[in-house]
């Protein structure tokens, strides 16, 4: 029992490029053991919470049933969970009466039960306003009145055809209502009449009062179950408890059932962190299973899976960076590229300080209230926190607080508003952001690349972009020949963007044929238009960051002439309500485009210089606590 490659996991990770951000590195384990042995083994693991399994046959037919049966089980705790909960804030509630065991049996009958009379209600609904025309009458002495040849029936005719009915002979005729068509009943003798004219309406199975005591009846039975859910709902906690039970129950069967099985013989194979290598081993020794363990480095040819372990800030980027991919193994992982970047750009969008407290207390209240019940959300709350401080930040910087246009502007590091200030510096800090954020994103793409080739390659697109901004920046900020760089400048630029251009000339391709490497050389010289469309993207940030903060004085303006408009008494109510409507719509719109295009910037632009995802997601086979 032990490692099949006396070589360290940091060692050997290194070797296989393995990044060192955050990506933890892999061994693959194996496990064989006596086939008697095989479920305890598997329990062991389970308890261990720490190997990713790996499955290495189909399931039996056996076990096929057991997994179905274990999914049914999940599906029937997760319907009885959601019906219980829609009672949970009814006051009066009735104990549950049964054990913990045969609380989920117990709930299914009662929704089951409760469904049944809703559905019932429903139809002595349509029987109660049916008969609401007719009055209560005695369905018995109806049907002694047919067995005697005296026949009583209903029906429903058009105005336009009443006008010109005319009621047979020996048939006695009463209109009862006139309301939505001509409703009347007929008396006739030794058979049934029928009239072409108008739509025979049978007789139900209950006469009105019948019909309503049994509504009665079934409101009562509705109350005392729904008083029984109530008191269900109090259990809460034992169904989430059963719920992890049947989900490692299901976890247990699926990985059990996928196992390498023989006669004599099992084996389990998987992945295991490093670090918890050494404590898996000792827990094997411990437990006096007859096993043999093997652990070794990953092969070249092999994907271990992927688990990301960043620190408190970090992580909080990690759902939507899912959204794009899981990182492959041996790629960089991109969330301290992301994160840094990703808040920074929110921040720049939305761009008002008042909206970054609003959003920061909501977020921050959110985190408190439901961040323990609600999987997952306590993360992106705090990334919106996160946004939210950043958006403070700009706010306050730019001197943006709800749009509200200051008189005495001195106070304003930045002051973007027409007229004392120039909005086109956000224009300029947006495409110098995006510089930046393309710069870190090739550079990155070249600290992975596979060759030497393709690095070259890469740093020629980085030559071309930075050359092309130095030339458009000189001729911008610094054309005057009096400038002291104005030259430095313009050589500088010259020669990078050369530099670029005869990097991706010659390395375009490592083809042998000098004729191949030149054509395709020059085709991705002609296919580098795309910088100036990638980097004019990041104006996006220049464009929501101003429309954020003109929308909200938009909305400051418009309540102020609601106010003149309203009169004493109720212009400043309506004022407070267009302001505070107004600023809640350019809120929500702003949150939800800041996010997009922020994460677009990412995923479009700079992804696909360095990150393809597609990575393996590490999940252990544990018991589901939490």
């Amino acid at each position: 029992m032990g490692r099949l490659n006396a070589e360290g996991c940091e060692k050997v990770g290194q070797d296989l490029g393995v990044s060192t951000l955050a990506l933890v590195k892999m061994s693959r384990v194996y496990i064989v053991g006596p086939s008697d042995h095989k479920e305890e083994t598997m329990r062991f693991l389970q308890e261990a919470g720490v190997v990713h399994v790996e499955p290495v046959t189909d399931m039996t037919d056996e076990f096929d049933r057991k997994n179905a049966a274990a999914v049914q089980d999940l599906r029937k705790i997760t319907q009885v969970s959601k019906a219980v909960r829609r009672h949970s804030k009814q006051e009066e509630k009735t104990p549950v009466p049964v054990p913990d065991e045969e609380l989920v049996t117990y709930i299914e009958k009662k929704v089951s039960l409760l469904e049944e009379i809703r559905s019932r209600k429903q139809a002595l609904q349509r029987v109660i306003e049916d008969l609401s025309v007719w009055g209560d009458f005695d369905l018995q002495q109806i049907r002694k009145l047919e067995e005697n040849g005296v026949y009583v029936q209903r029906f429903r005719m058009d105005e336009k055809k009443w006008s010109s009915f005319s009621i047979p002979d020996d048939v006695f005729l009463e209109t009862v209502s006139e309301k939505q068509g001509i409703f009347f009943f007929t008396i006739s003798a030794d058979k049934p009449l029928q009239i072409s004219q108008a739509t025979l309406l049978s007789w139900p199975d209950l006469g009105l009062d019948d019909a309503k005591q049994e509504y009665e009846r079934l409101l009562k039975q509705e109350d005392k179950l729904t008083k029984e859910l109530a008191g269900a709902a109090d259990k809460t906690d034992t169904l989430q408890d059963q719920y992890r039970a049947a989900l490692s129950r299901a976890s247990y069967i699926e990985k059990t059932g996928t196992v390498y099985s023989e006669d004599y013989l099992f084996g389990v194979q998987g992945w295991i962190p490093c670090e918890q290598e050494d404590e898996l081993l000792k827990e094997v020794e411990k437990s006096s299973l007859p096993l043999q363990v093997s652990v070794r480095d990953p092969l070249p040819e092999e994907v271990p899976p992927s688990l990301l372990k960043n620190n408190w800030f970090i992580k909080r980027i990690e759902p939507l960076l899912n959204l794009y991919g899981v990182p492959n193994y041996r790629e960089i992982d991109p969330s301290y590229f992301f994160a840094p970047f990703m808040i920074l750009f929110f921040g720049v969008c939305l761009s008002d300080a008042g909206y970054g407290l609003v959003f920061f207390l909501v977020s921050y209240w959110a985190d408190k209230k439901f961040g323990s019940k609600i999987q997952g959300l306590s993360l992106v709350m705090k990334l919106c926190q996160a946004f939210s401080v950043a958006t403070i930040f700009v706010g306050l910087v730019t001197g943006s607080i709800f749009g509200y246009n200051f008189i005495n502007r001195e106070w304003i590091p930045i002051d973007l508003s027409v007229g004392t200030g120039d909005p086109m510096i956000l224009f300029y800090i947006s495409l110098g952001l995006g510089v930046l954020h393309l710069s870190f994103s090739y550079i990155l793409g070249i600290i992975q690349a596979p060759s030497l080739r393709v690095q070259l390659e890469k740093l020629g697109v980085m030559g071309v972009l930075w050359g092309g901004v130095i030339l458009v920046s000189r001729n911008i900020w610094f054309s005057g020949p009096a400038s002291i760089i104005h030259l430095p400048l313009f050589y500088g630029g010259v020669g990078i963007l050369a530099m670029g251009l005869i990097l991706t000339l010659l390395f375009a391709t490592d083809n042998k044929n000098w004729g191949i490497r030149i054509g395709l050389g020059l085709w991705n010289i002609y296919g580098m238009t795309g910088l100036i469309g990638d980097l004019l993207s990041y104006a996006r940030l220049f464009g929501l960051g101003i429309a954020t903060g003109a929308i909200a004085s938009v909305m400051n303006q418009l309540g102020g002439m609601v106010m003149g408009a309203g009169g004493k008494y109720a212009g400043p109510v309506l004022a407070v309500m267009v302001i505070i409507i107004g600023h809640i719509f350019n809120l929500a719109l702003s949150i939800l485009g800041s996010t997009v295009h922020s994460a677009r910037l990412h995923f479009v632009e700079a992804f696909k210089s360095f990150f393809q995802g597609g990575g393996i997601e590490y999940k252990p086979f544990k018991i589901e606590r939490g």
